[in-house]
């Protein structure tokens, strides 16, 4: 099985950090958006993205749609330090990235 490097696939979710992407059927604000991405297979569906905030033992995860975004509801990221993860069949994480959420 060949393996890739998850974190080139979050690259964009890194980017995003204000409500930019809003699933047609969803109207929960969201905190922190980004799109799932590998050069090979381009969008990429069912990728779970996870948050912990720095200091706690909550995680808190959301999969990827078929358009590879994925958004984590503002009702449950408080404003603070998170550090991300991914999970997809056939890649490899090399360590976490961290991020900071505004209360904006």
């Amino acid at each position: 099985m060949q393996s890739h490097n998850i974190w080139t696939l979050l690259s964009a979710a890194l980017i995003a950090i204000t409500p930019t992407i809003v699933p047609a059927a969803a109207q929960v604000p969201l905190a922190l958006t980004g799109q799932v991405t590998s050069a090979a297979e381009g969008a990429m569906e069912g990728v779970l993205v996870s948050a912990r905030k720095g200091g706690s033992t909550v995680t808190i995860t959301v999969a990827s749609d078929n358009a590879g975004r994925f958004g984590f509801p503002a009702a449950k990221l408080a404003p603070g330090r998170y550090t991300l993860a991914a999970r997809a069949v056939g890649y490899e994480l090399s360590g976490g990235k961290s991020i900071d959420v505004s209360a904006d």
